[in-house]
């Protein structure tokens, strides 16, 4: 028998978001979006377990955007064991962190590339969108020139291996 507030639990689901080109792991985690809640709000969380090279192109979106990246260590909030490489800005200013780290990027902000550079011990990440996982059209805006037409579908393969159990 439905209790009177499952209405509100959820649980996550398992996805995997590889390359299609050389099959490299992006994102391998618990993703929440709007087609479970039905609120435009997105989030997907994972364990970096090694280094890897995003190859998302600088762009924008029409939506808020937080990126979080914490260490693993229950013991230690701020022993965060890794490196990771953040461009941000029409310049690519280039920003290094060593230490759990969140970046809000408002509407219309050019970010990325990522790169995580250095995974010592298992590093989480945290991705969380205030807009529909399609971002309402467009949801992601190429900024350059040359990257105009990417789109993560042709070169990404998406799974929900939750629906495999």
């Amino acid at each position: 028998m439905p209790g009177k507030y499952d209405k509100y639990i959820f649980n996550p689901t398992h996805m995997h978001m590889s390359m299609k080109a050389d099959k490299s792991v992006v994102f391998d985690g618990l993703w929440v979006g709007k087609q479970l809640l039905n609120y435009d709000f997105t989030i997907g969380h994972q364990f970096v377990r090694k280094p890897f090279k995003g190859d998302n192109p600088a762009h924008t979106h029409n939506f808020q955007e937080f990126l979080a990246w914490y260490g693993g260590n229950p013991d230690d909030p701020d022993d965060f064991g890794g490196e990771v490489v953040f461009y941000i800005g029409e310049d690519l200013v280039k920003h290094v962190f060593t230490r759990p780290t969140v970046v809000s990027l408002p509407p219309g902000l050019v970010h990325c590339p990522l790169e995580i550079t250095r995974v010592d011990r298992p590093i989480i990440q945290i991705e969380i969108m205030l807009a529909t996982p399609d971002g309402s059209p467009p949801a992601r805006q190429p900024f350059f020139k040359k990257d105009k037409g990417f789109n993560p579908e042709e070169v990404m393969e998406f799974r929900n291996l939750s629906a495999d159990k």
